[in-house]
C-alpha cells in the first residue's frame, strides 16, 4: 500500500477548527490511537491512502484542499 507522508497539520487543524471537530474526535473517526493521529498530522508518520480517504470523507474535502496548499 502507498502512503503519502506530509506535514498537512496547519491546513488540517484550521479546518477542523472551522467545522468544530477536535483532536479527540479525528482520532476516533479514523479508528487509531491519539499517538497515531498526532504522528501523521505532523508527518512522523505516513497518512496511507485509506486515512486520507477517510480525512477528506470527515472534513469533507479534497486531498488537494488538504495536502497541497503552500504554507
Amino acid at each position: 500500500m502507498r502512503a503519502i507522508y506530509s506535514q498537512a497539520y496547519p491546513e488540517i487543524m484550521a479546518e477542523m477548527g472551522r467545522q468544530g471537530i477536535t483532536l479527540s474526535a479525528l482520532k476516533k473517526l479514523l479508528g487509531v490511537s491519539m499517538p497515531t493521529v498526532q504522528r501523521k498530522l505532523s508527518g512522523q508518520t505516513p497518512w496511507t491512502i485509506d486515512d486520507v480517504e477517510k480525512l477528506c470523507e470527515i472534513l469533507n474535502k479534497n486531498y488537494y484542499e488538504l495536502f497541497t496548499k503552500k504554507r
